[in-house]
């Protein structure tokens, strides 16, 4: 990126001339876009429009990934030869529990989704737990069941993950 801060004419340097360019909004078309907020808002992890111009305007820029500039669900590589199909996905869904499933449920099939729908065959999972303190452990224990038995049913490994425990 060319730089396009302008000159000062004092030889020390400001703390504005040492800080990383702020990206150039000025190109975008959307019904409610990004840059007519100046705060995160639910939108923008929704999966539409707003969350794409979040990723493509100010990560994908701030990570420099040309495969993450290709905004897609899923990633596609090559690795040793191997043609491989990477995807990560979070959800946050009240009640944790509903008709016909739950977050655990969720977690997997969505996932598995977003995989299958690029034509990769879904093999191994990570799984990310943000708990949030004071939950019941049997609770937790309900939604790491139904997410093991929905990835047995889909046949495929949770191979991994990480648990945080936030603020009630």
């Amino acid at each position: 990126m060319a730089d396009t801060a302008p000159a000062t004419s004092s030889s020390t340097p400001s703390a504005a001339s040492t800080a990383p360019e702020a990206p150039d909004f000025s190109g975008w078309t959307c019904p409610a876009p990004l840059r007519d907020h100046e705060r995160i808002v639910m939108g923008h992890g929704g999966g539409g429009t707003l969350s794409a111009e979040l990723v493509e305007h100010l990560f994908a820029p701030a990570f420099g990934s040309d495969v993450l500039a290709e905004l897609g669900d899923s990633a596609h590589l090559t690795m040793g030869g191997a043609q491989l199909a990477f995807s990560t996905d979070s959800f946050v869904v009240r009640p944790l529990f509903f008709p016909g499933g739950s977050i655990g449920d969720l977690a997997v099939n969505g996932t598995v989704n977003d995989l299958a729908m690029v034509g990769a065959v879904p093999a191994y999972l990570s799984c990310g737990f943000i708990l949030e303190e004071g939950i019941e452990l049997s609770v937790v224990g309900r939604v790491a069941q139904a997410l093991g038995d929905a990835a047995r049913t889909a046949g495929v490994t949770v191979a991994t993950g990480d648990t945080k425990v936030v603020r009630r």
